[in-house]
């Protein structure tokens, strides 16, 4: 077990990745590198027309830092604050996990942002650490920070959906596979985690947590596209769109998406002082899925 302070156990292991401890790059050199992509918008790097921008999320098109970071000679503020550590001590505490749980283990990291649960990720132990986001800027925000602490061997970050892990060098490839904040950004979650079912190996489990519904019935609710926190048409012309969520499901529903897509001894709860959906589950063999409706009939 972590031990009743899992948050200090995550916090310690996190404060490592300072100015300090940088590799193969000089300190303001890095510092600089970091700031120059902060509020920069660029629509076009992530394959959108002008026509297209007005509906897409602010954090596509504009540049935000993820997690809190204090690298000592400097800090950066995120949107998230210092959720990936939060995160960690909530899933640890939930679901009694030890060290063994990412200890000398091969990871993806889903929607790694600006790379911060990488980071703590491979601090924790682990054998290899793969990242991946869709969001272009992101993905090259992460892979530099990673490059700047970490070698090639032990993490790296890929540009990609996760619909594109569908692919021969993603198949049974990883112990654990760390999925928060994502699950009800999708728009086809059962596919999303048939996926991540095969990314597995047997005996491996998925973590996920989830913005959801509190609610005893396996309910999910339907957001869209257009619905965002900030819905006047000031915010929306200076990108500032807060929502863009799809299906955020109860308890009892995530956990029946993920038995559908193959996981077993699914455990899932609601999180009353986080406001959101914890769950967890194991890949203990090869199964197939239900292909009746199914938008990718023909994946394995």
């Amino acid at each position: 077990m972590f031990g009743k302070d899992s948050y200090r156990f995550f916090e310690q292991k996190f404060s490592q990745y300072n100015s300090d401890n940088l590799i193969n790059v000089d300190a303001k050199e890095f510092e600089n590198k970091l700031k120059s992509w902060l509020g920069k918008v660029d629509y076009e790097v992530e394959g959108y027309s002008e026509d297209e921008v007005a509906r897409q999320r602010d954090l596509s098109i504009k540049f935000h830092w993820g997690h809190n970071h204090h690298f000592g000679s400097f800090n950066l503020s995120g949107r998230m604050g210092n959720r990936h550590i939060e995160l960690m001590s909530d899933f640890s505490e939930l679901f009694s996990l030890t060290q063994d749980t990412f200890a000398d283990k091969s990871i993806l990291d889903v929607g790694c942002w600006t790379g911060g649960t990488t980071l703590l990720l491979a601090a924790c132990g682990a054998k290899s650490v793969v990242a991946i986001e869709e969001v272009k800027k992101y993905a090259d925000a992460a892979d530099y920070l990673v490059r700047s602490f970490l070698p090639k061997e032990k993490a790296k970050v890929e540009a990609r959906s996760i619909y594109q892990c569908d692919e021969p060098d993603f198949k049974k490839a990883f112990d654990v596979v760390y999925f928060p904040g994502v699950v009800y950004h999708l728009s086809d979650p059962v596919l999303a985690l048939r996926i991540l079912f095969n990314a597995l190996k047997i005996g491996g489990c998925i973590l996920i947590e989830s913005s959801g519904i509190n609610s005893d019935q396996p309910y999910c609710q339907y957001d869209g596209a257009g619905v965002f926190h900030k819905n006047d048409r000031e915010s929306q012309k200076q990108l500032n769109r807060g929502g863009w969520n799809w299906f955020r499901p109860s308890p009892k529903a995530l956990a029946r998406m993920m038995r559908d897509a193959g996981f077993v001894n699914v455990e899932s709860c609601w999180h009353g002082k986080r406001g959101r959906v914890f769950a967890i589950g194991k890949k203990i063999d090869e199964r197939g899925i239900c292909k009746a409706g199914l938008s990718v009939p023909d994946i394995e």
